[in-house]
């Protein structure tokens, strides 16, 4: 179990190779392509390549806990403080799909007022740390070699290449299978009332970590009928009666063997290395459901890589995520015509 009060830097190369390097130019010109197909000119806005679907973008407080103790107090932690934040919550299928039918979901945490050197060369003086995660602990491919047969196989219609890609079974991705048939199958009532976890690892000053967001007190009410958007109309429903209290949590890296850095499909057992609770995360009650608030939300950009170089993105699929996340949320902004910039307020 991970009990020590002093620890070493995550044992872990941060840097691309250029093979690595390469591949992450091809996901991202796969992306643009499958972007620029499907939003012709004068077909209207174009969206976000994943989680374009929103359930709600809302206001929030993020209060570090004035608990911690000294291996605990680091970035954002470093103090007991309550930061004002935007939280957007979402569907994960590249369609605006209704939300009846299977998917990944997500949750994006937008801190304001956070001070210090940002790890994004343009964007080095920004004031927001971003933390990002979904319904499901683990990540569907392991790297970037295998996000490009990935979307390469899905985008050509061929699916089952991607599982199946040889005759030999030790080589059939299995667990990826798994991974994302566990994401997109877990039942779903508010968007609120599940738990999420980061699925990749981040530098936490002398360690790595995971990120879990956790339920702790949200609003009764009553099942809405069936609609395309029941995951929205619950969460203004629920943002009308009462505040919604959620725990954000860390889980440090103990084994390097049995919680990898490289490899996000695999869980690190909260056995070995329970979360703990290092902030509170308070979701007033709010009317959020206006086109104001909408186009607001269309406009932002989510990223890890917004972030304090205390809590770095750490491994392949996080160095895939800082080019790709840049380039699409470029291409969105000039495409649609709007400023590509951080919110300060």
């Amino acid at each position: 179990m991970v009990m020590g009060k002093t620890r070493c830097a995550p044992a872990v190369d941060n840097t691309q190779s250029a093979q690595e390097t390469a591949l992450i130019e091809k996901i991202v010109s796969l992306t643009r392509a499958k972007l620029l197909e499907g939003y012709k000119p004068g077909s209207g806005p174009m969206r976000r390549d994943a989680h374009p679907k929103s359930h709600g973008c809302v206001r929030a407080k993020i209060i570090v806990s004035d608990q911690l103790p000294d291996y605990l107090r680091v970035g954002l932690f470093a103090i007991a403080k309550t930061y004002d934040a935007w939280i957007r919550y979402s569907n994960g299928a590249p369609s605006q799909a209704p939300d009846s039918r299977p998917d990944v979901r997500g949750m994006a945490i937008k801190v304001m007022g956070v001070p210090g050197t940002k790890l994004l060369e343009d964007e080095i003086d920004a004031t927001t740390q971003d933390f990002v995660v979904c319904n499901h602990h683990s990540f569907f491919v392991k790297d970037a070699a295998d996000y490009v047969s990935f979307v390469s196989n899905f985008m050509n219609g061929k699916p089952l290449a991607f599982i199946f890609p040889e005759l030999n079974p030790l080589k059939w991705r299995l667990r990826e299978v798994w991974n994302l048939a566990n994401g997109l199958l877990k039942s779903i009532p508010s968007p609120t009332e599940i738990r999420y976890w980061s699925q990749t690892p981040y530098r936490f000053g002398g360690t790595a970590v995971k990120y879990s967001v956790v339920p702790r007190s949200v609003p009764s009410v009553p099942a809405l009928p069936k609609s395309d958007n029941r995951l929205r109309e619950t969460l203004v429903a629920q943002l009308a009666t009462g505040d919604v209290v959620l725990d954000f949590m860390v889980q440090l890296q103990g084994s390097a063997r049995t919680m990898p850095i490289e490899d996000p499909r695999i869980r690190w057992s909260e056995s070995d290395s329970p979360f703990i609770k290092v902030a509170t995360v308070i979701i007033g009650a709010q009317e959020f459901d206006t086109p104001e608030r909408r186009e607001f939300d269309e406009n932002l950009s989510f990223t890890p890589w917004h972030a304090l170089p205390q809590h770095e993105p750490l491994g392949d699929i996080n160095r895939a995520r800082r080019a790709v996340y840049q380039a699409i949320s470029r291409l969105r902004h000039e495409t649609n015509g709007v400023p590509r910039v951080e919110p300060t307020a």
